[in-house]
């Protein structure tokens, strides 16, 4: 299916690996024109390495720390001088450390805030104008299936990625007569980095082995089995499409089917 995004512009963040690096590739196959952002500055280049080899379209990079006002600013004024503004636009920003909300501390939860939510509503607030003035544009995070069920020992990642959503509904609502489109897609577990850090905590947590935790995990999955990025990508990239223009306020989980409730 041609999504109809090949004159289109995104920036994807944290989109040196895992599943932002999933979602990049998965824009890219469709032509669209990407400026990757991540703070390593090697496995970024790589990545954008890479793409640019089956892309015929330009493929932009730099390196930046979201979690910093001035790494957010950095970021904004190279994308508005390569692009000027743009057209889609991902969000992903890795999970806090694991806690739970009795050890978390104020600094943390503020960290938690900082991290999670205010860097996300400061790019927003940067390229939503854009969006709204030529009446199109397509905004997306990547969250977690803990909005819908909160996850053991990740007390401020649950905490972040729900009040962000619940944001992006009132956002989707606020926009909507604009033809900009407001969604979140919370992945379930899904063999990245990220996952693996997790695996470690618990392990230290629970004193289970690495294939204990995973066997465990995958039982809980209807499909029996942990997903991968190249599985992910393509629905983020759906949801930016012209097809799903009538799709705004929504949150997809893909998880292999562990999340029932219509959410």
């Amino acid at each position: 299916m041609n999504f109809g995004l090949s004159e289109k512009k995104a920036l994807v963040c944290a989109a040196s690996k895992g599943l932002g690096r999933a979602v990049a590739t998965s824009l890219a196959a469709e032509g669209v024109e990407l400026f990757l952002c991540a703070r390593g500055e090697e496995a970024l280049e790589k990545t954008a390495v890479k793409i640019r080899e089956t892309a015929s379209q330009p493929i932009h990079s730099s390196s930046c720390d979201l979690i910093t006002a001035d790494g957010r600013q950095k970021l904004i004024q190279a994308v508005q001088e390569k692009l000027g503004g743009i057209d889609i636009l991902i969000h992903n920003i890795g999970g806090p450390k694991a806690s739970t909300v009795e050890n978390t501390s104020l600094e943390d939860w503020q960290a938690g805030f900082e991290r999670n939510f205010i860097s996300v509503m400061d790019l927003n607030n940067a390229f939503l104008p854009h969006m709204k003035a030529q009446q199109w544009g397509r905004i997306v995070a990547i969250t977690s299936t803990s909005v819908v069920q909160p996850i053991p020992n990740l007390a401020v990642s649950n905490a972040m990625r729900a009040g962000l959503t619940a944001t992006f509904k009132t956002l989707a609502d606020e926009v909507a007569p604009s033809g900009v489109t407001v969604n979140t897609v919370a992945p379930g577990k899904i063999l990245t980095d990220r996952t693996e850090e997790r695996l470690q905590s618990e392990i230290k947590r629970l004193g289970k082995t690495r294939e204990e935790l995973l066997k465990n995990w995958a039982e809980e999955i209807p499909m029996k089995r942990l997903g991968d990025p190249s599985e992910y990508g393509p629905t983020v990239a759906f949801l930016c499409s012209q097809q799903a223009s009538y799709i705004t306020g929504a949150t997809w989980c893909v998880d292999g089917g562990k999340r029932r409730a219509p959410f």
